[in-house]
């Protein structure tokens, strides 16, 4: 199965040129929803295809050989080109569990060594092993890319992450990884039985106070200035 993923980027091979957009989520029942997203750089269309995008991806996307390892694998798979800078491949596939989706998603092994999953009590972990950034040689079974945008989004209150952003709203964490960040590894822990609930009134509580505090701070310095002017005035 390795060897035929290997054409299913067969476009974007050219010196890490293939950008991937990894969305995981996870809803309430521990399902789990795997899109990716997979489209050339911007550096890759302008130096190579500047002119043909669109035609080098649609030529890509309906080869019934290169969708081959989707269609076995059970994805749903479709060509966007609206509202994206550059014509892109989107694959998504549905799991009735975490261990389902690690132990069958076929990106474990292209752009990681491996993703895992653990069950401590109610804390579950997930953990990418070993970024793969680079094809080695022609015969490598891994694609080649220039870095990935890995999200996790999940219902549940999480105890620790290494996230390189996080969106409150949604309770979405982000990693970019790319050639300089290679070594990083990916780990997020939810506690399964606490739900999250995103607290706007606080966030507004928390902005008002450090607007007040501002305001006081300013007030206050103001009030310094004008004694210290007036002290000058009348000595």
């Amino acid at each position: 199965m390795k060897k035929k993923l290997l054409v299913l980027i067969v476009p974007f091979l050219l010196t890490g040129c293939a950008a991937v957009n990894y969305d995981l989520e996870i809803n309430s029942d521990l399902e789990v929803e795997e899109i990716v997203s997979i489209t050339g750089t911007t550096e890759y269309f302008n130096n190579f295809y500047k002119n043909l995008p669109i035609t080098i991806v649609r030529e890509f996307y309906e080869d019934e050989e290169r969708m081959k390892p989707l269609k076995d694998n059970n994805y749903s798979y479709e060509l966007v080109t609206e509202n994206v800078n550059y014509p892109t491949l989107v694959a998504r596939k549905k799991y009735t569990s975490l261990s389902e989706y690690t132990n069958n998603t076929i990106f474990k092994g292209q752009s990681f060594e491996n993703i895992v999953t653990s069950v401590d009590g109610d804390l579950v972990t997930i953990q990418t092993v070993n970024f793969l950034p680079y094809l080695e040689d022609e015969d490598d079974a891994r694609y080649s890319i220039s870095n990935v945008d890995f999200t996790i989004k999940v219902p549940f209150v999480v105890t620790s992450n290494n996230a390189d952003s996080y969106d409150p709203k949604t309770n979405t964490y982000t990693w970019t990884i790319n050639e300089d960040t290679k070594e990083k590894q990916i780990t997020l822990t939810f506690d399964k039985t606490r739900t999250y609930v995103y607290n706007l009134a606080m966030y507004i509580s928390i902005f008002i106070l450090c607007l007040l505090v501002a305001i006081l701070i300013f007030v206050g310095v103001k009030m310094v200035k004008k004694n210290k002017v007036n002290n000058k005035i009348r000595g």
